[in-house]
């Protein structure tokens, strides 16, 4: 069985990108998936295309993400060492003056996109002996964060699904588990209209290569939560002992 393989979504820009230029380097057979196909195939024209397969897929898209899923897995004997479920949207604002069709459009992408990937990917998981899914949670789902209501929901239902699934799949072999960075300085938050107050007070340190080094390390030695930076690692365990209100307060500054 070929135990070189990871399939990645969102894969076009940002830590996707980063994130199959990682593996694609050490060797790894991958699966690059995105809703922008052209911006996905200019970022990979000078790889070494024999060890890469790239994919036009909206993940809300169950038969897109079925179809893609058994393509790439079908190429190597029906098994996947590593899903990386990294798509995912962002917008900042007031929740007011959000669509309430961009909201949904978050939930959807975010939530129900990795629940999509993960069915999908089940029995190609399954069939490779040890495999790792990786998903991307947040910092945002330690608290809700204002001015990102819809977003940091999403992060807390991933937290939750990964919870659930790195207890219910260990009999299969297949390690759960999700990375927490704080915010990243990427294409995706350079191109919001806005910025959320945390964010000013927190700043955004994180690159996409930060991420990236912690997930190569939940490949190798799987966590079910591993956080990025040790800034945030800190504030991460202290939320998980501090009482609720205290973490409402702390959030509460940070917004102001």
């Amino acid at each position: 069985m070929n135990n070189n393989t990871i399939f990645i979504t969102g894969a076009a820009s940002g830590i996707g990108l980063a994130a199959a230029r990682h593996f694609h380097k050490k060797g790894y057979w991958v699966g690059m998936a995105d809703i922008n196909l052209a911006q996905l195939t200019q970022a990979t024209e000078i790889w070494d295309r024999t060890r890469i397969r790239l994919f036009q897929l909206d993940v809300t898209d169950v038969s897109q993400v079925q179809h893609a899923m058994a393509t790439f897995c079908a190429e190597h004997n029906h098994c996947l060492a590593v899903l990386l479920n990294n798509a995912g949207i962002l917008e900042i604002g007031p929740f007011e003056d959000i669509s309430i069709e961009h909201h949904q459009r978050t939930l959807s992408v975010n939530v129900i996109g990795v629940m999509n990937l993960c069915h999908a990917a089940w029995p190609y998981l399954k069939n490779t002996g040890t495999s790792t899914i990786i998903n991307m949670s947040s910092a945002s789902s330690d608290y809700g964060v204002p001015e990102l209501a819809s977003y940091s929901a999403s992060k807390f239902a991933v937290k939750a699904l990964t919870e659930a699934l790195e207890l219910e799949w260990q009999k299969y072999g297949i390690r759960v588990c999700d990375v927490m960075p704080p915010f990243v300085a990427t294409n995706m938050l350079k191109a919001q209209k806005h910025t959320a107050k945390v964010m000013q007070r927190l700043g955004v340190n994180i690159t996409a290569e930060h991420v990236v080094a912690v997930i190569d390390k939940q490949v190798k030695h799987p966590k079910t939560h591993r956080t990025v930076s040790v800034f945030y690692g800190l504030l991460h365990k202290l939320s998980n002992v501090s009482p609720t209100f205290i973490n409402r307060l702390v959030m509460k500054w940070l917004s102001r």
